[in-house]
């Protein structure tokens, strides 16, 4: 048993849809506009009583069925968010209350932009791996219409809301294989938080064009990274690694930097068009860019819907504010 599995998937999004025809009568856009810069046709939004707390609540729920355990088994929590309201105490601590976890574990809540997924998952990892706790939980769940400017049409079509979450323990197949993490302080202002000109009110704020060049360099790398960490491969190795591959889960933030990160893989490789594209899980036409709630997001509806199955070998690529990036090699 010395290996580290998921064995347990879990999911929620609200029931509230907001289309790009909604869109267009709130800003001034076209659900043309939109779906060509970005593949999102709707996105979920939470309604007022629903919260990053609500929504992981019922994702790790689920995932705790899913993995066929008592709720009482979870031994740690972590939890990858950016939206908790007010910041202070974790929403962690919160979920494990509303789930009636055993008294005093440890909880915490992990802010890494919408890579918060991929970090949490790495940590939450290292503890079992280590025999410290036998049983770790993960969720990433956000509620960014929350911190969303429904006036800024160049953002505001692009979140949405939801929750994923995953169960952890040691096992003696092969599981999460490793994690490859990493950061850009210095472009940390790219992506945002600040106050609105017109309120206090703090909203989302990006440089597009710089996240976008970001991006596609940052999970590329990532999934190069994790497959081959010492970076000593050659091209033909790494070529035998990816093909290894399954699937791959990326954050889902724009359809375009999805494709663009495939795009530079095959050049880096020297791989047929669409060879590294067409491993890749896309959900961001239904759900938009929920943050930390993607990947866990579109992997358990992957795996509920039959596209993943057990023993397949996948990475999970992300990047998000700070800038962050990262990824996770795992077999289901």
């Amino acid at each position: 048993m010395n290996h580290v599995g998921i064995i347990g998937t879990g999911s929620y999004v609200p029931e509230k849809v907001l289309t790009n025809h909604d869109l267009e009568k709130m800003v001034q856009t076209s659900d043309r506009w939109i779906f060509e810069r970005t593949g999102i046709r709707e996105r979920r939004i939470a309604g007022e009583d629903e919260t990053n707390v609500t929504m992981g609540r019922i994702a790790l729920e689920r995932a705790i069925g899913n993995a066929g355990i008592d709720p009482t088994e979870i031994d740690m929590l972590v939890v990858g968010t950016n939206t908790t309201e007010p910041a202070w105490p974790s929403a962690a601590g919160h979920i494990a209350h509303l789930l009636n976890l055993r008294k005093n574990i440890p909880f915490f809540d992990l802010q890494a932009g919408c890579t918060g997924f991929n970090y949490s998952l790495a940590v939450a990892e290292q503890f079992v791996k280590s025999g410290q706790y036998k049983t770790v939980a993960v969720v990433g769940s956000d509620k960014l219409s929350a911190i969303t400017d429904y006036e800024d049409r160049n953002t505001c079509v692009l979140f949405g809301d939801g929750a994923g979450a995953v169960v952890l323990q040691r096992r003696a197949k092969e599981g999460i294989i490793r994690s490859h993490l990493g950061g850009h302080y210095k472009m940390r202002d790219a992506l945002v938080l600040r106050k609105s000109r017109n309120s206090h009110h703090r909203f989302m704020w990006m440089e597009g064009r710089k996240v976008y060049v970001f991006a596609k360099g940052a999970m590329a790398e990532s999934c190069l990274r994790v497959l081959d960490p010492e970076g000593t491969a050659s091209k033909k190795e790494l070529r035998t690694l990816l093909s290894q591959v399954d699937r791959i889960i990326p954050h889902q933030a724009n359809a375009r930097i999805i494709k663009s990160a495939a795009e530079e893989l095959e050049s880096r490789l020297e791989l047929p068009d669409g060879a590294v594209e067409n491993k890749m899980i896309v959900t961001i036409d239904k759900y938009g860019n929920n943050s930390t709630a993607s990947i866990p997001l579109a992997l358990d509806e992957s795996f509920r819907e039959g596209k993943l199955r057990t023993g397949d070998l996948m990475i999970l690529v992300g990047f998000g504010a700070g800038l962050t990036y990262g990824a996770n090699l795992v077999r289901l």
